[in-house]
This record gives C-alpha cells, structure tokens and sequence, in this order.
C-alpha cells in the first residue's frame, strides 16, 4: 500500500467509518498531533471520534501525495455545530502516520461565481510536480509574503482565476481588488513564511503562517497549475489560539 492508500484508508476509517482501532494499525506509536481540535495525540484522536459519535463522517475530495507527506481535502459532519471544510496534512514514516496537521473552517455558501468550497478538478494524473511547486513557492514569495497583488497577473494569464474561496468571485481584477481593500482597512493578510509545500499532478498546498489585524493564523491554500499559469485556488485560513501552549501545540514550525 502506498502512502496515498495508506493515508486516505486510515482517515476515512476513523473519521467516516469511526473505527478507532485504526489508530492501533495504522498510527505510528510516537504520533504528533498538531489540530487544535485534539489533545493528547492518538489518544485524543480516539476520545474526539468517540465523543463525536455517529454524527461523525467524512467525505473526501482530493488527495495529493507528496514524498512522506500526503494532504487531504475534504468535509466534516459532526465535529462541530455547522459543517467544516479543509485540509488535513499527515506525514508518514516506517509506513504509519506518524505526524498530522490540519487546517478546517466553516461551510459556506457558494460564492458569487457559484463556486464551492470543494467543487472543481480532482485528477493528479498530468502535469509536473517539481515546476509546479518552483512556480508556486515564486509567485506565493512575490505575492503573498512581499505583498505585490500584481504577480497574480503574471503568474496567471492576467485576466482568469477559477476561485473558490466563499468571499471572492472568478478574475484576476477580483483577487487583487480583495486583497488590496483589505489592506487598506487594516485588516490585510500579511503571510510571513511558508511551511511546507505538497505537490501532485497539477496541485500544489502550500502551509504557511502569518496574521490578520495582528491575531496569528494559519493559510492552506491549493493552487492548481495548467501549462506553467496559477489557474485555480481553493483555501481555508484559520486563526491560531494566542496563548502559548496552544501556539506551540499547533506546530507549524
């Protein structure tokens, strides 16, 4: 079994099936959890499935294997009062689970292109890993942590971005008139470093941190690729509890 296989069975065994044996199998005996929803790493995993109980499933869209690392994105019932959507990111070592992060936010409705949170292409079969990434890291670099909007423009063709985020419809002119009215009200998105890349096919998650109006958050956003252009984008962004233990619990660095 591949890590792919191995990841998305263990998952969905205990997430959707609940089936906290798995933890048992599949979980390395020295498992790091980094969810602020857990406490207590394997053991937590079980107590939370538990206290969920059948209200408990999900439904998984996209897998991205990567080296040791294998991101998820799919949807959650039950772990909360509404619905949440995101990325959940495991890493893999002697062919168990060893290390797992996530990033999850509410359910929304679909923004004003009629796109959802999770809709859109699926398949890791074409394109180059390694360009995507090299592409994506350069253009998240310029972007997102130097703050300058205009490299959606030529990391794109300029014009078209399929977006998914419930706040922002199609188009490039979009994106960037967000991105820049926020700024300008004090609420911008400052992105001080990435953590980790996932790259499959034409997918590219990117795992970073930084802050809005001052409170730390964590950024998963999922760019797709199509013949060297950022062409789509999915993400959930996160805050990250200010006191210590949790800011250290969470574990992005």
């Amino acid at each position: 079994m591949n890590n792919r296989e191995l990841v998305l069975s263990a998952h969905t065994t205990l997430f959707d099936a609940r089936d906290t044996s798995v933890l048992d199998t599949a979980f390395h005996p020295d498992f790091i959890e980094h969810s602020p929803l857990v406490a207590g790493g394997a053991a937590g995993l079980a107590t939370l499935v538990d206290e969920a109980g059948e209200a408990l499933s999900y439904t998984n869209v996209r897998v991205l294997a990567d080296a040791d690392l294998v991101a998820l994105h799919g949807r959650y019932t039950g772990l909360d009062d509404t619905d949440l959507i995101g990325f959940d990111l495991y890493r893999v070592a002697d062919g168990l689970l060893i290390e797992h992060w996530d990033g999850l936010v509410p359910v929304a409705a679909p923004n004003a292109s009629g796109r959802t949170q999770l809709d859109g292409p699926t398949d890791t079969s074409t394109g180059d890993p390694e360009a995507n990434r090299a592409l994506v890291t350069e253009f998240f670099t310029a972007a997102l942590i130097n703050g300058d909007y205009e490299a959606f423009r030529t990391y794109t063709d300029g014009v078209h971005l399929t977006q998914h985020s419930p706040d922002i419809a199609d188009g490039v002119d979009n994106v960037i008139t967000f991105l820049e009215e926020l700024r300008d009200s004090g609420q911008g998105l400052v992105y001080d470093r990435i953590h980790r890349t996932v790259a499959d096919g034409p997918f590219v998650l990117t795992q970073s941190e930084g802050s809005i109006a001052g409170q730390r958050h964590s950024y998963h956003e999922l760019w797709r690729v199509d013949n060297g252009r950022i062409v789509e984008l999915w993400d959930a962004i996160t805050p990250i509890p200010s006191d210590a233990e949790a800011v250290h619990t969470y574990g992005l660095f």
